[in-house]
Order: structure tokens, then sequence, then C-alpha cells
């Protein structure tokens, strides 16, 4: 029964699926399935044929779900690791920020923060401050390069 029917299952499966170990592994499992079930089976040769085709297509449709679920589970696993992963670099930018503020004078961090944060210009960040716009730059050059040094390991 093996030698009659094994050809013409294999040739099916692999016409199919295109993978030759998957092929031979499948037909075997049919042929396995067939052994459990053989007292429910007419002994025709027509109702063999018949029950070891429909169980082969069966197992060709399982495992085509099994590698779907596979591949979706393993491309959410790669989002979830990808998302968690940019989460914990922007924390740690935003702590190496908070770091850097705190290395600086408590006048320069306040001058940066009103040209970047609130998008103040030079001359009405000095104008608010009552110094000079060169002394608005000093302090936002000491604060860039404050920046650059720190946060180097991040670009």
């Amino acid at each position: 029964m093996f030698d009659r029917h094994y050809t013409r299952l294999y040739n099916y499966a692999f016409k199919v699926l295109k993978e030759t170990d998957l092929s031979e592994e499948l037909v075997q499992e049919t042929f396995i399935k067939l052994w459990e079930n053989f007292e429910n089976i007419k002994e025709s040769d027509r109702s063999i044929a018949s029950f070891l085709i429909a169980t082969l297509k069966n197992k060709i449709i399982d495992d085509y779900r099994k590698k779907q679920a596979r591949t979706k589970h393993t491309n959410l696993y790669t989002l979830h690791t990808t998302i968690e992963t940019q989460i914990d670099k922007e924390w740690e930018l935003a702590e190496r920020i908070e770091t850097i503020y705190t290395t600086l004078e408590k006048k320069t961090t306040e001058i940066f923060k009103l040209s970047r944060d609130t998008g103040l210009t030079y001359k009405e960040i000095s104008e608010q401050k009552g110094i000079s716009v060169k002394t608005v730059e000093l302090h936002i050059s000491k604060a860039l390069t404050a920046f650059k040094k720190g946060l180097k390991d991040f670009f």
C-alpha cells in the first residue's frame, strides 16, 4: 500500500509545498494516520486513496496555518521588542538631557530653555533678562557645547 501511493502523495505535497523534507514528513504522517484509522476505512483501494489524499490535504492546510500563526507571533514579538527598545532609548535620552541641565549654570539653563522651549529670539531673551545679546549667545553656546558633548553617544 505504501509503495502504491507514496510517489503520488509525495508529488502532490511537493507541488504544493515546494519543500522536499516537509513533503516527505507530511506524507509519512499521512501513512501513520492511515495506520491508526485503518479499521475505520473500507478496504477498497478507492476508499484508501481518498482517505490518504484528504488526510494529506488537511496536513498541508494545518502546516500552513501553523506557519502563519508562527509568523504572526514572531512579527508581534519583533514589533513589541522594537517599540520597547525605542521607548527605552527615548527614556535614556530624556534622562541624559536632564542630567546635562543639572551640570549647567542656572542662568545658562534658563536662557537655553527660553530659546529652545519657548522659542524666543536672542534679542527677546536679552530684553527679558536685561543682558546683552552677546551674553545670550555665550550662554546658548555653553549649553550647546554641553549637549553636544553629553549626547554624542546618541547620534
